[in-house]
């Protein structure tokens, strides 16, 4: 076994001592162990295993990290001799407390509702009445205070801390650490280390808001040591890519506990590099078993941490997915009573199967509604208290929208009602992205015109009529006054009549509608008193109706002026840059103020040429021309230009630089970062799908003699890209003149990549530049064109075949190894289709005349192989380089049978090139005729005809042939015997054919009785059971029989021996024939009887006479 790696724990408290080593072992076959070691330290260790049997590794690793975890939470230590952080029970954990009486200081305070609270605690604490009506529940009280962040409560958590329950422990642990407070921080250290999971997780998160400087890193350092071994080398910047690909990973591994999640969103509270792609975990992963877990526990620990943007984001998320499954029971009921999960196909008891470690079920839809109410709930709580964290989490909240998943046009939904005796239809209104609760709710909350239903849905409230007039709800349209959204959500029906109890006038209504917060917003002064988040909603949000909310309220502040002008290049640039109408037309009017009386930068210039608007965009040519100086010295506006969507900015720019002077210098950073772009771009995204062949044109045109200058592995790596654009754009760059001159100079690895690629332009390139060679190049690639010759792509081995074949007419040498290489692969099962056709092909034809070294065996094994180009490849060698003394005439006789043409004709022509050998092995020759090919018997029997004497057959042969039990060769074989006839071979004919069972035969053999078996008694006896075979038969062979009986009568009559031996025979033939071959036997055996005194089974009986009376 090979050690993979290996963690030694240990334990020391008080007498004990301890040590604990897991190893991950590496046993062959790509399979693992992992095996532990446990004892005293300084003793002989005890020894086990956690795998029974060897395990793929990342089961293996699971295995492993899952017991160094185990053993860390219970005290083990990864240094020797390091701190001790055993998990105790919850009653063992004890926190220094402060006296009460020091604390007890609120009295002084304001009426408030932090006094009120205070007020509570002491009581609980106390047991002194607090002067409330009613009393809350202690738990609620602790979370009150975690809440309003009130420091003075810190004694009281800690008493309550060690005297609660679990959720009150649970509670303290939460407030503690919102607190804020240094004096909190040696409880939550006490907590984080000895506490309980759950509390410690909290305190542990609390430590990260407390600590700082060295403290603070050292516990950051705990939860990076905390991840499984396959992380820590890689939390570092330099690693984010690698890091990325583990992550992708390990979501696609199905696991029991996925806590690293968990660790690794804590660390990246403080490395903010990591940020980006704890945030994408978050938004991949599956609301599923074993994931949400995490999910839920990331969303509660981003509560705690005020991390609005992942709250938002994952608040977001609870409410666009559909949970795994529905349910309406309680607490208590759910730990009974069973629901259908459609996902697990069973009846599941949700209360028992989610305590289980590998639960089937997570993610309620009674879980989906609490964590939505949970935001809700803290939005208004944050509002109602003036808290500027109101507008963060509104924000974090409203960006994480997006219009391509979030969005839905206005609609409605009909439902029948009993009403009047009937039944009528009632129409349900429903606003624009009527699913978005948190949209509607954080933009028009407070407007009478909408309401949330029971079914967590938006609709227009039948209590404010409609105006006549519709209104377009685009809402693309920037300064379009205040009430933009009011009236966007009351025009959507416009022509709805109103209700018909409905007995105020329409005047009233309007008059009563008419309020300084026309659009309903709830909390719009702490909205206006942090302008700037209406900036960040046109730079980052993904839905009209929030880029309207941000202008109409940002067009009406008091400090709009003083909020554009301290706008800077980057931000004016954000703007206009935006892909969506509102914000680019907002950023268009900003820069227009700013630079109308100043010469704009480069990047404002660049970002006008590349904005959805059609204004910006004519403006960004207007001063680009003005200005061009300022736009052709800056090399990141010059990509800009040149990767502009817009095909008339596309258009404009190719003449504006193909006229302009641009400095070399500047050009080699424009190709520089051009690659990079390409480099960097998102296998789909908007970015790929903008750039267009004429943008490549473009950037060719431009930068020909610098991009040719890049190095032929970043040119590998483009051609490796997921994203198609940038393979073009690779491929373009191999056909710049400095890399499409020197072919020869490209690596072997470089060019099979090409080869490989998935994209047939790449490939067709990469075709090209191997034709392009020299030979002396191609025959330092040899290799490499052969493997090109055994590609799994058809065009690729075309191609490869034809070079493969122009290097062989140029080379006999390379030609050998070639035909050598390729050969064998004809007898291997094709590893793609058409494989053996195409290497058939290239032999027969450009490398045929590199065969000669092929030997018997091979062309045989070829012509019988199971696959038909490599039995075509054998009948070439046969016919070209094969001698035919080499081959025995059974080997020649079996081609004649090949399945394969080409083989057969081959064979044909061989027997009329060698006629006398055919001869003078005719015993093995004529075997020919026996071929399971018609056309081969045909050839067969005419040859032998044309081409055999009668001096070339012997008896033995001709019988052989007619012995045959192919009936067209049998007959072939009587035809022969009727034309070579000898006497002397009569009497070995007719035994030998009167031995054959078919009729036709044994009527054949009758011709040769009279001749060759009369008066001959031994021949007779000799034939006894030919004709026994033959008057036995019934119903056939008549024109045999009648001869035989005739031979047989003939015989008998000549002798008394003959006359005996005939009738014995007669005698059983008389006792199974048919009745009329029983009348000749009869016939016969009389004649004999009277003849001669011989014995008979004949009993002759007198004809009884019968007398008239």
């Amino acid at each position: 076994m090979r050690l993979v790696k290996q963690t030694t724990l240990y334990f020391k408290e008080g007498n004990s001592d301890k040590v604990y080593e897991i190893t991950l072992c590496d046993t062959g076959g790509e399979r693992y162990v992992v095996n532990f070691r446990y004892g005293k330290r300084g003793a002989q260790l005890k020894e086990g295993t956690k795998t029974a049997i060897p395990v793929a590794l990342a089961e293996a690793e699971k295995i492993y990290d899952a017991l160094v975890t185990e053993k860390m939470n219970k005290g083990y230590s990864a240094t020797e001799g390091g701190p001790v952080t055993p998990k105790a029970t919850m009653a063992a954990v004890k926190l220094e407390e402060t006296p009460i009486d020091a604390a007890a200081s609120f009295s002084h305070l304001p009426a408030s509702r932090e006094k009120a609270i205070l007020r509570r605690l002491h009581s609980i604490v106390t047991g002194a009445p607090s002067g409330q009506a009613r009393n809350w529940a202690a738990s609620r009280v602790i979370w009150k205070a975690g809440e309003y962040r009130i420091s003075e409560g810190i004694p009281y958590l800690i008493q309550l801390y060690n005297s609660g329950n679990p959720m009150q422990q649970y509670c303290c642990a939460w407030a503690l650490a919102r607190s804020k407070q240094p004096a909190a921080i040696p409880a939550l250290q006490t907590i984080y280390q000895h506490g309980s999971t759950l509390p410690s997780k909290m305190a542990g998160a609390g430590l990260l808001l407390l600590l700082e400087g060295a403290d603070k890193q050292q516990h950051l350092q705990s939860y990076i040591q905390a991840l499984p071994e396959a992380f820590k080398p890689l939390v570092s910047p330099e690693q984010a890519k690698q890091l990325q690909a583990l992550l992708h990973e390990r979501i696609a591994q199905k696991q029991t506990d996925y806590k690293w999640a968990t660790l690794l969103y804590l660390v990246s509270t403080e490395q903010q590099w990591l940020k980006p792609l704890v945030k994408n975990l978050l938004q991949s992963i599956a609301l599923k078993p074993s994931w949400f877990k995490q999910v839920r526990s990331v969303y509660k620990l981003a509560e705690l941490l005020n991390d609005f943007e992942l709250l938002g984001m994952l608040s977001c998320r609870v409410e666009r997915e559909k949970e795994m499954f529905a349910h309406y029971l309680t607490a208590k009921q759910a730990a009974k009573h069973d629901v259908y999960v459609a996902d697990a196909g069973e009846w599941i008891v949700p209360g028992k199967e989610f305590k289980k470690a590998d639960s089937r079920i997570a993610y309620s839809s009674r879980t989906r509604w609490y964590l939505h109410r949970r935001t809700l709930r803290r939005l208004d709580m944050l509002g109602n208290t003036g808290n500027a964290d109101y507008v963060k989490l509104a924000t974090a909240i409203l960006i994480s929208y997006n219009r391509a998943s979030d969005f839905q046009l206005y609609h409605s939904t009909y439902d029948y009602t009993w009403r009047n005796g009937r039944y009528e239809r009632v129409e349900t209104r429903h606003p624009s992205n009527a699913q978005a609760i948190y949209l509607h709710q954080i933009l028009s909350g407070d407007h009478p015109a909408i309401e949330l239903t029971t079914s967590h849905k938006w609709k227009m409230s039948d209590k404010v009529p409609a105006p006549l007039t519709p209104k377009n709800t685009s809402g693309n349209q920037p300064g379009a006054g205040s009430g933009g959204i009011l009236k966007k959500l009351v025009n959507l029906f416009g022509n709805k009549k109103p209700a018909s109890d409905a007995t105020v006038p329409p005047e009233a209504v309007i008059e009563q509608a008419v309020v300084p917060n026309p659009n309903g917003t709830p909390f719009l002064h702490l909205w206006n008193a942090m302008p700037q988040a209406y900036i960040q909603l046109l730079m980052q949000a993904q839905m009209d109706e929030v880029h309207q909310f941000a202008i109409e309220n940002l067009d009406v502040h008091p400090q709009r002026d003083a909020i554009k002008a301290r706008l800077d290049v980057q931000a004016c640039r954000q703007l206009v840059f935006s892909r969506f109408a509102q914000p680019a037309a907002f950023g268009l009017s900003v820069v227009i103020e700013k630079y109308s009386n100043t010469i704009p930068d480069a990047a404002i210039i660049a970002a006008l040429l590349n904005s959805v608007n059609e204004a910006a965009r004519d403006k960004g040519m207007e001063w680009a021309n003005a200005y061009k100086s300022v736009l052709l010295s800056d090399a990141e506006s010059i990509l800009d230009l040149l990767l502009a969507p817009d095909e008339k900015v596309s258009n404009w720019g190719k003449t504006f630089l193909q006229t302009a002077i641009i400095d070399e210098k500047v050009k080699q950073v424009v190709a520089g970062k051009l690659v990079a772009y390409m480099a960097s771009l998102p296998e789909e995204g908007t970015e790929a799908k903008a750039i267009s062949q004429q943008t490549l044109d473009n950037c060719f045109a431009l930068l020909s003699q610098e991009l040719g200058g890049v190095a032929v592995a970043v040119v590998a790596d483009l051609l490796q890209h997921k994203a198609a654009v940038t393979v073009l754009f690779g491929l373009r760059l191999l056909q710049t003149p400095q890399l499409a001159a020197q072919p020869d100079t490209l690596p072997d690895t470089f060019i099979h990549e090409l080869l490989t690629h998935t994209h047939i332009a790449v490939r067709e390139e990469a075709l090209r530049l191997l034709d392009g060679m020299s030979n002396e190049g191609l025959l330092q690639k040899q290799e490499l064109l052969l493997l090109a010759c055994l590609s799994t792509l058809p065009e690729v081995r075309t191609k490869a075949h034809a070079i493969a074949g122009r290097l062989a007419a140029a080379d006999a040498a390379f030609g050998n190894k070639a035909a050598g290489m390729l050969l064998p692969y004809l007898l291997r099962k094709e590893t793609s289709e058409g494989m053996h056709m195409a290497l058939s092909h290239v032999l027969c034809n450009q490398l045929s005349g590199f065969l000669q070294q092929v030997d018997k065996t091979t062309a045989l094994n070829l012509l019988y192989s199971n696959y038909a180009p490599a039995q075509t490849l054998g009948a070439v060698i046969l016919e070209k380089y094969t001698d035919p003394e080499q081959l025995t005439i059974l080997q020649i006789v079996a081609l004649g049978s090949h399945e394969n043409l080409a083989v057969r004709e081959w064979c044909w022509r061989l027997y009329q090139q060698h006629v006398p050998r055919m001869r003078y092995e005719k015993e093995s020759s004529i075997k020919l005729l026996e071929s399971k090919w018609d056309d081969t018997r045909a050839f067969a029997m005419q040859y032998f005809k044309e081409q055999f004497r009668a001096e070339d057959w012997s008896a033995e042969a001709l019988i052989a042939l007619a012995d045959s039990v192919k009936p067209a060769i049998e007959a072939y074989g009587r035809e022969l015997i009727t034309r070579f006839f000898t006497l002397e071979d009569g009497e070995t004919y007719l035994l030998k054919l009167s031995q054959h069972p078919s009729e036709k035969m044994q009527l054949f053999a009758t011709n040769y009785l009279e001749r060759f078996a009369a008066d001959d008694l031994n021949k007779i006896q000799a034939l006894s059971f030919y004709f026994r075979s033959v008057l036995t038969r019934v119903n056939k062979s008549r024109v045999a029989k009648n001869r035989i009986y005739r031979f047989l009568q003939a015989e008998g009559r000549k002798n008394e021996e003959a006359a005996k031996l005939v009738a014995t025979l007669l005698s059983d033939i008389s006792a199974t024939a048919a009745i009329g071959d029983k009348a000749k036997c009869i016939e016969i055996l009389l004649q004999l009887t009277s003849l001669y005194a011989i014995s008979s089974p004949l009993l002759v009986k007198e004809t009884a006479m019968r007398q008239a009376i």
